[in-house]
């Protein structure tokens, strides 16, 4: 458990160290230095993560594969980077660590645009960074470009969002599910935007899943595997979410992204009906692993959004920082898979 905590507490020194400075070069540097060694420690992990095996198999399947029928065994852009480094004779550690850097490239750039960027990405930690970042290698890539996508989104920059989400979804199909959230700011204002913006949904929705839309369908809705857990992380959300609904208008964020995380709020909820109503967890489980930036962004702003001034609460401060612990201790502790991640190993003391 040691590197986990060592990882904790590297963005917990910087998070109080910080805490009350503007973010400046020096700081900044650091930060993409806390952000570097993250990559590292979640892109060269040997053996970790519950679904090590299944990522293994995807390598071995597609190593004596030519490249075009490569792509059909897996998402694409995942594909390519194995059949890549199966050119390369490297192993799984290289699309591991292309993954890791994209994963915290975006969440980097997400955590980067709050006033306490320090803080947003430990709250990143315990779960986001550890479990999604150390055991979904595919989805967290998605997830971290659309992560980058939604850092500086706007209405002036929609169509590099677009773009960058259809990007998300070569490594993670259910990534252009987010693409409705990244318009709507914007598609609820301007009809042509709404219009073009369904046309694009709908045509990435028929080149990327049309022919698996069934299998997922049974996969995710209609099987009875069980995401264990799910409850727990689709809590996390909704408390992150509850609050944001309670102060978004002191959140300090801009006309765009008050809608954008609002509709992940909302989203929050309703997974809390969907996770009821289906006899599968898992889909919803992984369908909700897009909203987890909220809670960055909800807990990292809500030491100052409490004082309605921007001035930073040190018990609120605090408050997050323990609230963030308690998330890492239990999970390692006490998580029904947390043996699939301990003890942390790394692919240098295994021969790259």
């Amino acid at each position: 458990m040691i590197p986990y905590w060592l990882l904790f507490g590297l963005w917990l020194i910087g998070t109080i160290h910080f805490a009350r400075s503007s973010q400046n070069a020096n700081s900044n540097r650091l930060f993409a230095v806390a952000c570097v060694v993250t990559s590292l420690m979640i892109g060269l992990r040997y053996r970790v993560g519950g679904d090590w095996e299944p990522y293994l198999g995807i390598y071995d399947s597609i190593y004596f594969q030519p490249l075009i029928p490569a792509l059909g065994l897996s998402d694409p852009g995942y594909a390519f980077l194995n059949w890549l480094a199966a050119r390369l004779d490297t192993g799984i550690w290289l699309p591991n660590l292309v993954c890791a850097i994209l994963f915290m490239a975006g969440v980097g750039r997400l955590a980067s645009r709050q006033p306490q960027p320090w803080l947003a990405m430990l709250v990143a930690v315990p779960y986001f960074v550890i479990v999604v970042a150390m055991g979904y290698t595919r989805q967290a890539a998605a997830i971290g470009i659309v992560c980058f996508a939604i850092a500086d989104a706007g209405e002036k920059n929609i169509g590099r969002t677009v773009i960058l989400i259809g990007i998300a979804a070569l490594f993670h199909k259910t990534a252009i599910l987010m693409l409705p959230l990244a318009v709507g700011p914007i598609a609820i204002r301007k009809a042509l935007t709404a219009v073009l913006s369904g046309i694009v949904f709908l045509a990435l929705f028929l080149l990327l899943l049309r022919d698996q839309s069934d299998q997922m369908i049974t996969s995710y809705a209609q099987s009875d595997y069980n995401s264990q857990g799910a409850g727990i992380r689709i809590a996390m959300n909704v408390l992150a979410g509850g609050i944001f609904l309670l102060m978004r208008k002191r959140l300090l964020l801009s006309k765009y992204q008050i809608v954008y995380w609002t509709f992940n709020a909302l989203l929050s909820f309703s997974s809390i009906i969907a996770l009821v109503s289906l006899s599968a967890s898992s889909g919803v489980d992984r369908l909700s692993l897009f909203l987890i930036p909220l809670q960055m962004i909800t807990f990292s702003r809500f030491p100052q959004a409490l004082s309605g001034s921007g001035k930073l609460i040190v018990p609120a401060l605090f408050a997050v920082i323990a609230y963030c612990f308690t998330v890492e201790f239990v999970w390692l502790n006490f998580g029904d898979n947390a043996r699939l991640w301990i003890p942390y190993s790394t692919t240098l003391f295994h021969g790259l």
